[in-house]
């Protein structure tokens, strides 16, 4: 078990930077595991959702040198088979993460009123 929490640590201390820039934009998360080690960086969104963030193209690299675009995939706690809204884009960017949260926040509201 100390290991797994080791490897959850080096994987926080990676996205350091983007752990900080989500903070300083009201986002609660946490860098977890998706199954057989799949990196992935999770969000609170409510008591039903919750968010994964992860590379553009398959599980958050580990190494942060190796990241190359960002996902956004909510889930339903009842029922994590299918993400209920992903987006994605190509730049690697803290910065474009939280646009692309923003967006994604967007939806939400969109299909809470709608």
């Amino acid at each position: 078990m100390a290991k797994y929490k080791e490897v959850l640590e080096y994987g926080t201390k990676q996205y350091a930077d983007v752990f900080s820039l989500l903070a300083a934009n009201g986002f609660q998360a946490s860098f977890t595991q998706t199954g057989g080690m799949c990196a992935a960086i999770e969000l609170c969104i409510d008591e039903e959702r919750f968010a994964l963030i992860t590379e553009d193209d398959g599980p958050l690299e580990w190494e942060r040198f190796e990241h190359h675009g960002w996902a956004v995939g909510v889930y339903n706690k009842a029922d994590t088979s299918d993400a209920v809204i992903l987006e994605t884009v190509p730049d690697a960017s803290p910065t474009a993460l939280v646009t692309l949260l923003v967006s994604v926040r967007t939806l939400l509201a969109q299909t809470q009123s709608g």
